[in-house]
């Protein structure tokens, strides 16, 4: 595996946004973006966990990028007229039927999702100058990284329009604007498990109800590890006990079409 760290990918922000990248030692046939937890106002694009998934991609030869995007955005950071619509938003999943923390659909939300937007779209014009075949792009996100990913494939309507993913694995995460998915939208894998207080797991089920009641090709896994960040370490390490194979499976089942 071959790593070039610290790209930037965004000069609109004071300090810029980076990305590492994570290549095959061959030319890749597509990519996929991974983007960290920490509510939207923690956490940091590199660590063991992280390093481990980009082994795994890179093996089956994909490339793999780990964004770092703003962290506690404050409303102030949008327009007015943004600002009204993110608070509507808000409200709107506050009333929906979700238990989890107002902060995760706000405006360090919709931050988070503009930057891994921009992220994407680099990744689909850099494509080949790195040696990547395809300019697809799948997307990993754990916890508040997964609920941005599911954000960019069904994305909300009046707010800025960003890059959609190819596919989505979001693991510890939910649609937070669930009725935002759609028919049309691209392939989604939720990973939980029944024992997380951060996405309690009424929260993947109501993404689920909804995604079948619309016909969304949305898809929900779970594991059987207590606590909200051990769905990342069971889809590195676990079988599904239902399926009789490994996480992983899924995963590159669900990029095989990248």
């Amino acid at each position: 595996m071959r790593v070039i760290n610290d790209i930037t990918y965004d000069r609109r922000q004071p300090n810029g946004l980076a990305l590492d990248l994570y290549l095959p030692k061959g030319p890749a046939r597509a990519s996929v973006l991974f983007a960290h937890g920490g509510g939207f106002y923690k956490g940091a694009r590199a660590d063991a966990a992280v390093t481990r998934l980009a082994q795994f991609l890179t093996d089956h030869d994909l490339a793999m990028a780990s964004a770092s995007y703003r962290l506690g955005t404050k409303p102030e950071a949008f327009s007015p007229a943004d600002r009204r619509l993110i608070q509507i938003s808000q409200t709107r999943t506050a009333n929906s039927g979700l238990s989890v923390s107002s902060r995760l659909s706000g405006s360090a939300f919709e931050a988070a999702r503009q930057d891994l937007g921009a992220a994407l779209g680099w990744m689909r014009a850099a494509h080949k100058a790195h040696g990547i075949h395809s300019e697809k792009v799948g997307f990993v996100g754990v916890s508040a990284g997964g609920i941005a990913g599911l954000a960019l494939a069904y994305p909300p309507r009046f707010l800025p329009e960003c890059p959609r993913p190819d596919a989505v694995f979001a693991v510890s995460a939910c649609a937070v604007q669930p009725w935002r998915l759609t028919p049309h939208g691209p392939p989604c894998v939720l990973l939980n498990n029944d024992r997380d207080k951060i996405i309690r797991p009424e929260n993947p089920r109501l993404t689920q109800r909804r995604a079948r009641g619309v016909g969304a090709p949305v898809k929900s896994l779970w594991c059987d590890r207590k606590g909200h960040n051990a769905p990342f370490l069971a889809l590195l390490e676990d079988r599904d006990p239902t399926a009789g194979r490994p996480y992983t499976d899924h995963l590159l089942t669900l990029f095989d079409a990248l």
